[in-house]
């Protein structure tokens, strides 16, 4: 028979070598609690910087700066449209340009106001149409007037149809700007689409709420460029007025009845 037998230092070697350490345990649970931490921190920073410059960009937004000033750079093409379209505008009524402005403006505040709702039935829509219906009159009258008709407001089916209400404007996908433009001048044309920015942005004034809409400032300075707006005129309607929201809708309306009685001026003194 043979008889096994451990030596007690033996023993010892064998279950220090399996039993786990706790200064390591404490050691790795440290580890990752730094680590857990160190994670919050940079999402809280990242989250913090993403707040702050969403905060300032708005801010920049509203009170209309561009990365590029529209009245320095395009400067020049608007004097080569200019040129284009003295021609074609000395035959038309005294009346167009005014007109063409009207329509635009009426254009984007119904896209805006109406597009608010989505998509709805027929029914619903007259309804929800009332206390705008002066609006679609006068859109309808323009249009007929100007020999562009029919004119209506974009379709908004879909949130993405009304968040991009903007781009959809630019895209002219019914060709009502292009219209414009064949009835009237290039010149015209930006016209008609710096009309219909300013006309979004007032119908989005309209409703009390605590966001304020940040107008299309680079587009609206833009195509008053080309169209040739005096700089005093357009600047006030590519950003939002100080003061409570009766406030910035009242002044945002006296700056488009400024640009109106320009156009008025301006059509009295070339006829």
């Amino acid at each position: 028979m043979v008889l096994a037998y451990c030596q007690p230092h033996s023993l010892e070697t064998v279950l220090s070598g399996t039993l786990p350490n706790a200064d390591d345990s404490r050691t790795h649970w440290r580890e990752q609690w730094r680590f857990l931490l160190a994670t919050l921190a940079i999402t809280a920073l990242y989250l913090g910087i993403q707040a702050v410059w969403m905060w300032g960009a708005g801010q920049l937004g509203q009170r209309g700066w561009t990365v590029n000033d529209p009245a320095l750079t395009y400067a020049a093409e608007a004097a080569a449209i200019a040129e284009r379209s003295q021609q074609r505008e000395a035959a038309l009524d005294p009346r167009f340009a005014q007109r063409v402005f009207r329509l635009g403006f009426e254009y984007g505040y119904l896209s805006q106001w109406l597009g608010g709702y989505g998509q709805q039935t027929d029914e619903v829509m007259q309804q929800l149409s009332q206390p705008v219906a002066a609006h679609i009159r006068h859109l309808d009258e323009l249009a007929a007037q100007l020999g562009v008709a029919p004119v209506a407001r974009l379709p908004v089916r879909t949130a993405a149809d009304f968040s991009g209400l903007t781009q959809r404007i630019e895209e002219d996908p019914a060709g009502i700007a292009g219209r414009i433009e064949q009835a009237g001048s290039p010149r015209l044309r930006h016209l008609f689409l710096f009309a219909a920015h300013v006309g979004t942005e007032a119908a989005a004034l309209e409703p009390p709420g605590d966001l304020t809409p940040i107008p299309a400032t680079l587009l609206i300075g833009t195509h008053a460029t080309l169209a040739g707006v005096p700089e005093a005129l357009w600047r006030p309607l590519s950003r939002v007025p100080h003061g409570p929201r009766e406030t910035m809708h009242r002044d945002y309306q006296t700056a488009v009845g400024n640009m109106d009685n320009w156009l008025a001026s301006a059509m009295a003194q070339e006829h």
